[in-house]
C-alpha cells in the first residue's frame, strides 16, 4: 500500500513490518518507521493515515509519527468482512478490495460497516492464474471524479464510471 502525504509517498512493506517515506518528486529514499503486522493497503483521508492489514480491520496511523491511534473493525450485515486489501479514500469513504474478490467494498470510516459492494466480476477475463492475478489497485482523481482499477499482473488498467440502479 502507498498514499501521499504532504510531499511525501509512505508505503507499507507487506510483510517485513517497515514503512517507508520517499519523496514525491524525486522519490528518494527519507526514512523508514516500524508497523505491526502486515502491510496491505494504505490511504490518506487528510487528517489520518489509514491501513490495512489482510484481517478485517482499518487502522489508523498519525501521518507525522506514524504511531497508531486506533482501529476499526468492518463488518458486512453483522459478520466481519476479512481480506480488506488494497485502499482508497473516495468522497468520504474507504473503499477497498477484497483480497481474491473482484468487489470493493464502501466502507464507512466512522461505524465499519459497509455501505455496499462494487461488483468488478469478468473486468479481466484472461487471467493466467487464479490465485495470483487478482484486483488489487484502486486510484481516485478527486478533481476530475476519475476512478481507476487494475489488478496484480494485469497488463492494464481500467477506468471505470460507476452507474446507480437507477441508471442501469
Amino acid at each position: 500500500g502507498a498514499s501521499s502525504v504532504d510531499g511525501n509517498i509512505i508505503s507499507l512493506s507487506w510483510r517485513d513490518e517497515v514503512g517507508f517515506v520517499h519523496d514525491l518528486e524525486t522519490l528518494s529514499y527519507k526514512k523508514d518507521f516500524p508497523i505491526t503486522g502486515e502491510g496491505w493497503g494504505l490511504t490518506y483521508d487528510g487528517t489520518r493515515l489509514i491501513m490495512s492489514d489482510g484481517t478485517n480491520r482499518l487502522r489508523f496511523l498519525n501521518p507525522d509519527s506514524f504511531e497508531e491511534t486506533g482501529s476499526l473493525p468492518v463488518f458486512v450485515n453483522g459478520r466481519p468482512l476479512p481480506r480488506l486489501n488494497e485502499l482508497e479514500w473516495i468522497n468520504g469513504e474507504v473503499w477497498a478490495n477484497i483480497w481474491q474478490q473482484d468487489v470493493i467494498a464502501r466502507i464507512n470510516p466512522e461505524t465499519g460497516q459497509v455501505a455496499g459492494f462494487i461488483d468488478l466480476s469478468g473486468i479481466y477475463p484472461n487471467r493466467q492464474d487464479p490465485f495470483d492475478d487478482v484486483l488489487n489497485g484502486i486510484a481516485f482523481d478527486p478533481e476530475s471524479e476519475r476512478l481507476f482499477v487494475t489488478g496484480k499482473r494485469w497488463s492494464k488498467i481500467f477506468e471505470i464510471r460507476l452507474i446507480g440502479q437507477d441508471e442501469e
